[in-house]
């Protein structure tokens, strides 16, 4: 079984379904598709991971603004090159004094004290000036790596608990951490209760804040700007008998001789710079946590290995500032850390706080800003929860209404079917209740008009039928009951004994419909339906059978459609033939044979014949157009008689007649028939009215397949050239195609229409060829040479050739007068070519413009016309009144020159009648003039007659350096050739050799 009949089987049995559970299911489903789209626009705008995401960009952002605070607050602090140059130029001064001394000042405290006690106010001003909470002096000028630990260093130290208020006139915020006696005598500054006179060197190891950066600047044969050895410590500190933990920057003091004998720096109270990092600003509730940190690890490493400064917030208690590493690790891109065994997100920034090039430019300061993940993500976790809890709420409410909607659509419509079903056990028409529902109750209403109008309808169709004049059966064909019904006139109409329809099966009819087919000529029309053709008693009927399955329903109509196919048929054959001839006409021709060569495999060797009628006007004009019909149609009839069967046949226009042969195993066969058909032509013969004969004369031509071509329409083309080739030279007679015939005719033909379309286009255009003085060198005329880009028509002369031809001497004189006089103005305006040159313009000689167009020219080309010279070729026989029409043409110059002199017709007459101003010796003398003293004499002769009657020599054709020295020698005036420019649009100056030709000589 067929998947279509499957699918009809399966929708004939498939299990009903109550109207409540249809209505219930599709609203459920349609609640369900609305959830899914819900959820799935829900999921696809991921509203949880963008209130995450937003989230983090928050943080990120807070931790980005602080951390650029913080990077200009220890940027600021670390700026020491205005003390450390004060103390400098203090201690080169003291030295130079001999107030100190390198060797002991680090000795003691006294040894120090003249220089401590002169830097301390700029200490107090510097640290008023800094965002600090200290600020110390070191003095040390030997290498620590000798030093004994535990030795003092003599130092000031003073600090600044709250930077932030206003300063106290008497110093009273101040207090004094390190220093000598004198010193604290000196500023008058509160000492604090862990005072000492000096800090104690601990060693190299310990990492204090002055020993490092001292350490490595004496070590450094580089010796770089102080600052850039200067460092903030990586871990806090204590000064001894203070609980306060600190961070410090120090740089090393260095004399110009590059002596490092000291440190000065800064300190920043962990406690302080706490203050500067407000962790409430990076989650609502004071959740986050800011760390300050300092790192040796790269910022793009998996994990950062992190030692903390300083931190305030929530998880910032849990770490020992200075001594416990935290690790952060990154993934996904994101860095992430875990305080208290809590995750958080953490938003990472570096401080930019050394240059590149400094000896610590390793150790990176970090601002971490961290909150824990329950915290952060809280609102989008709350937010999913209240849509999913939305969601599940809207399919709850959706259920429960799309059981109540459902239950009150279906209660009408079950009442509406228990009615009909009453009705239809009582065999009456049902009377439905009002439903209250519009569409129900028009329902109702529509079956109980549509019961009434089908008894009315039947009634009137079977009246219908039995009063049509045409005559129709049918049947109808049950395949799931197994039922036929069968008309009385079903089988009378398709011309077989009549049939008892009782008895029939669904599988017997089938056969015998089937029998009848078989045995009657069938054809099937367009719209795929069986037409049968009956004969009976002499009578032929056609009968149309239409057949349609629907639901395992068959039913069939057959109806006498003679009246209709007759006609058809009529108007098919006026359609296709030829009234006169009886053979196809042109369009029945063209379509059989392009079904032919839409299928080769049936044309084997096949050859298109054209024939024409020779005497038809004759016969026309001589016994008039009766007996004119009277021979096409014998004509005609010769060809249907002595044509091979299966031969297209067509008579194509009045006296055309197209023949097609086809399916022949070889050439030879088929050319038997074309001369058996030829001579069967050659002895038709048709009777005139005077009673003489007339021998049918036709000429023909024949393209055969596929040597001569493989469609239908170069075939017609070149039998029709073949057929004219007959007629124009001995007709009566039939030739096979000749294709170089047909090359040569087609070459001239378009050589022809080129021609044409040049003159009524104006397809030219002209280079332009400098002529230059054999004195001087310089421009002094330029030649206008005409050219074309039509395929056939590049040579000039070949134009000239066809212009004779074609009687158009005259449009291509106007034109070349016109064409050139107008592109060479072009170039005179855009300054291409010397304004002051002459311009030569070849012209024919046997003929000259008419008036009104000489005028034209010189209306619109004055002044360029009186630079025009008109050259007169040789070999164009002079016309005297033709040449006194261009003497005396309005504007003209008068200039002649005589071209290609020594080439054409006598040449002393042409002189003589021209008089010409320039005379352009033929580039066949000046060829090879170096070494033929033939041509030198001939050269000589012309300048020796040209010279006394002003008269100037052009040498045209000019191609080498030997020919060009060999003119100027023998007196030529002008030169014109390849060798000194070759033509152009815009022509080129004088070649660079031949300039150089003309400078010698």
């Amino acid at each position: 079984m067929k998947p279509a009949e499957k699918y009809r089987a399966w929708k004939a049995h498939r299990p009903e379904k109550p109207i409540f559970r249809t209505i219930l299911f599709s609203m459920m489903a349609v609640l369900l598709a609305e959830v899914i789209l819900l959820s799935t626009g829900i999921g696809l705008t991921n509203v949880s991971g963008r209130l995450n995401q937003n989230a983090k960009q928050i943080v990120n952002m807070q931790v980005r603004n602080r951390a650029s605070y913080l990077q200009d607050m220890l940027i600021k602090a670390q700026e020491l090159t205005d003390i450390s140059t004060t103390i400098n130029n203090l201690t080169q001064q003291m030295l130079q004094d001999g107030t100190i001394s390198l060797d002991t000042m680090d000795q003691s405290s006294e040894a120090a004290d003249p220089l401590m006690e002169a830097a301390a106010p700029y200490l107090v001003s510097a640290l008023r000036a800094r965002p600090v909470t200290g600020i110390f002096l070191v003095i040390n000028t030997h290498d620590l790596a000798e030093k004994k630990v535990g030795s003092p260093m003599p130092s000031v130290y003073l600090r600044d608990l709250d930077p932030d208020a206003r300063p106290s006139e008497r110093k009273a915020d101040l207090m004094i951490e390190r220093s000598s006696a004198a010193v604290v005598k000196k500023l008058g500054i509160t000492t604090d209760k862990s005072w000492s006179t000096a800090l104690s060197y601990r060693g190299l190891t310990s990492g204090g804040f002055a020993c490092t950066v001292f350490q490595t600047a004496w070590e450094d044969d580089e010796k770089l700007d102080a600052a850039d050895y200067g460092r903030w410590l990586t871990q806090t500190y204590k000064l001894t008998g203070d609980e306060r933990t600190a961070i410090a920057y120090s740089q090393p003091l260095i004399l110009p001789d590059g002596t490092v004998y000291g440190v000065i720096g800064v300190e920043i109270l962990t406690s302080y710079l706490e203050t500067k990092m407000p962790y409430q600003e990076l989650q609502d509730g004071g959740q986050g946590t800011y760390l300050l940190v300092s790192t040796t690890s790269g910022l793009s490493a998996p994990e950062l290995f992190l030692t903390l400064m300083a931190g305030d917030g929530l998880d910032a208690n849990v770490i020992d500032a200075g001594v416990e590493k935290i690790t952060c690790r990154q993934t996904d891109g994101e860095r992430w850390l875990t305080l208290n065994n809590e995750t958080g997100y953490a938003a990472v920034q570096n401080l930019d706080l050394y240059s590149r090039n400094a000896p610590f430019s390793n150790e990176k300061w970090l601002l971490v800003g961290t909150v824990r993940s329950s915290i952060l993500f809280r609102f989008a976790h709350t937010v999913q929860q209240v849509i999913t809890s939305a969601v599940l709420l809207t399919l709850l409410l959706g259920a429960v209404s799309s059981l109540l909607v459902s239950r009150g659509l279906a209660r009408p419509a079950e009442q509406l079917y228990c009615e009909v079903l009453a009705a239809n056990g009582k065999q009456t028409f049902p009377k439905f209740s009002h439903t209250g529902i519009r569409e129900l109750d028009r329902f109702a209403e529509a079956i109980t008009q549509l019961n009434s109008s089908l008894v009315t309808n039947s009634t009137k169709f079977l009246r219908i039928m039995d009063m049509a004049s045409v005559e129709l059966g049918g049947y109808e064909l049950r395949y799931d009951t197994g039922s036929v019904y069968v008309t009385k006139n079903f089988f009378a109409l398709l011309g077989a004994p009549e049939v008892d329809g009782s008895s029939l099966t669904v599988r017997t009819f089938g056969e015998l419909l089937e029998h009848i087919q078989l045995v009657r000529p069938c054809t099937v029309n367009a719209e795929g339906d069986k037409v049968l053709t009956v004969v009976q008693g002499g009578r032929t009927r056609y009968i149309m059978l239409r057949v349609t399955t629907e639901d395992r329903v068959q039913v069939g109509l057959a109806e006498d459609v003679t009246a209709a196919t007759q006609e058809r048929l009529r108007i098919e054959r006026e359609r296709d033939y030829d009234v006169l001839t009886g053979l196809y006409n042109r369009q029945a021709f063209h379509r059989v044979s392009h079904e032919l060569f839409q299928n080769p495999e049936r044309l084997g060797v096949a050859a298109l014949l054209m024939m024409d009628l020779d005497d038809l006007k004759h016969i026309n004009d001589t016994y008039g157009h009766d007996w004119g019909d009277h021979y096409i149609r014998n004509t005609g009839r010769c060809i249907a008689e002595h044509s091979p069967p299966g031969t297209v046949c067509a008579r194509l226009s009045g006296d055309e007649f197209l023949l097609l042969f086809y399916g022949y195993p070889g050439r030879e066969q088929l050319r038997e028939k074309l001369e058996a058909l030829t001579r069967a032509m050659q002895q038709a013969v048709v009777v005139l009215p005077s009673g003489s004969d007339l021998h049918i004369s036709i000429s023909g031509g024949v393209a055969w397949y596929p040597e001569d071509g493989r469609d239908i329409e170069t075939l017609k083309k070149y039998a029709d050239f073949a057929m004219y080739q007959v007629k124009h030279s001995t007709k009566g007679q039939m030739k096979d195609f000749d294709i170089g015939v047909y090359n040569q005719e087609a070459y001239i033909a378009r050589t022809r229409r080129e021609f044409h379309q040049l003159i009524s286009e104006e397809r030219v255009y002209y280079y332009f060829q400098p002529i230059f003085s054999a004195q001087t060198g310089r421009v002094h005329a330029y030649e206008a040479l005409m050219r074309s880009d039509l395929p056939t028509l590049r040579s000039p002369a070949t134009i000239m050739k066809l212009a004779r031809e074609q009687g158009a001497l005259y449009e291509i004189e106007r034109l070349t007068f016109r064409k050139a006089l107008e592109e060479f103005d072009n170039l005179r305006s855009k300054n291409l070519v010397d304004r002051q040159a002459l311009i030569f313009i070849n012209s024919i000689a046997s003929v000259s413009l008419r008036r009104e167009d000489s005028e034209y020219m010189d209306q619109r080309w004055h002044e360029l016309r009186r630079q025009m010279v008109i050259e007169i070729t040789e070999e164009e026989e002079m016309n005297r009144q033709a040449l006194e029409s261009k003497r005396h043409a309005p504007g003209f110059s008068g200039m002649f020159a005589l071209d290609d002199y020594g080439s054409g017709y006598s040449n002393e007459g042409s002189l003589l009648e021209l008089a010409p101003r320039f005379i352009k010796v033929d580039i066949s003398i000046i060829r090879g003039i170096d070494s033929d003293p033939d041509k030198q004499q001939i050269l000589r002769n012309v300048v020796r007659y040209a010279q006394p009657r002003s008269m100037q020599i052009i040498a045209e054709g000019v191609e080498t350096a030997a020919e060009m020295r060999t003119v100027i020698d023998l007196g030529a005036d002008l030169l014109q050739g390849y060798f000194l420019a070759r033509p152009a649009a815009v022509p080129d100056p004088i070649a660079p050799e031949a300039a150089e030709i003309i400078r010698a000589i």
